[in-house]
């Protein structure tokens, strides 16, 4: 069950962003820039009560992680394999221009419709929590979008860019700066 309120982080700048490559499960890490991108949400995050903070299990998403939980003590970094991004199967480590659009179903990877519920069934089975940090993907928050009836599956955010979700507002997303 998704609480009323709670936040999400897309991880840092990845070498795969910074040189225009499909990620997907491909775990690479962040770049010098991708690091300095989560040492700053993780200053914006700091004045916000989390108590709990979930990732996905791929390495950028948990180096962004763990620079938030520095600012916020005796928090641990909760990895699930779940909450990784889409498996693009025959377009991962290719250029993004090759994909030809979101809802493909890539050979040797997921269908939409698979990343979509495997997602969702992760969400669910968390025991989320009103004020967990989600840290996760661009198609993460593509599926959150979804699922709290905002924005549509093609909605893109920048890398750690912190959002509050808070459904109790007419405008639940909020950006944080």
């Amino acid at each position: 069950m998704i609480p009323e309120k709670f936040y999400f982080l897309r991880h840092g700048e990845s070498i795969n962003n910074k040189n225009g490559l499909v990620n997907g499960w491909t775990d690479c890490a962040l770049t010098i820039k991708g690091l300095q991108q989560a040492k700053k949400a993780a200053q914006v995050l700091k004045n916000y009560k989390i108590e709990r903070i979930v990732t996905s299990d791929l390495i950028r998403a948990i180096e962004t992680a763990k620079e938030v939980a520095k600012m916020h003590e005796k928090l641990k970094v909760e990895t699930f394999k779940g909450l990784r991004e889409r498996n693009w199967g025959e377009y991962e480590n290719k250029s993004r221009e090759t994909l030809p659009n979101l809802f493909i179903n890539p050979s040797e990877g997921e269908s939409w419709i698979e990343y979509y519920q495997r997602v969702e069934n992760t969400l669910s089975n968390i025991n989320l929590n009103e004020n967990v940090l989600i840290v996760g993907h661009a198609g993460t928050m593509r599926v959150l979008n979804i699922i709290l009836g905002h924005g549509d599956k093609s909605s893109r955010i920048p890398n750690s860019t912190p959002i509050e979700i808070n459904l109790r507002n007419q405008n639940p997303l909020n950006f944080l700066k």
